[in-house]
């Protein structure tokens, strides 16, 4: 199961992109998700997501932008600096974590606090 404590560690230890493109597996992550998802490299450089319509946010992505790609007993995250697409193994589900903002103390506005999570 997908917990708030198993994202919040994703984020933690993926929080920042892949330096070679080969850690991420793709081609392995595309056969496994192809039965119930519709998703084609394009130029070698971005990955479209043909289930989704044109004008969805998350239907086209840079490779060059994803930090990792988690597989799950049900999913595949595709995980980037500030969501994780969720690809259901199992059925055409596509579910979209939005990473929060981390709340600004009174000091962070007066120092000019870390933006890090």
């Amino acid at each position: 199961m997908i917990t708030d404590e198993v994202i919040k560690e994703i984020y933690k230890k993926f929080g920042k992109p892949c330096k070679h493109r080969e850690e991420l597996q793709l081609p392995y992550f595309m056969e496994l998700l192809k039965e119930h998802h519709n998703l084609r490299i394009e130029d070698d450089d971005e990955i479209i997501v043909e289930d989704l319509e044109e004008f969805n946010p998350f239907r086209r992505f840079l490779i060059r932008g994803l930090n990792a790609i988690i597989e799950f007993d049900t999913y595949v995250g595709f995980v980037f600096q500030g969501h994780i697409l969720f690809f259901g193994k199992e059925d055409s589900s596509l579910q979209v974590h939005m990473r929060p903002e981390r709340k600004r103390s009174i000091w962070d506005s007066i120092f000019g606090g870390d933006d890090d999570f």
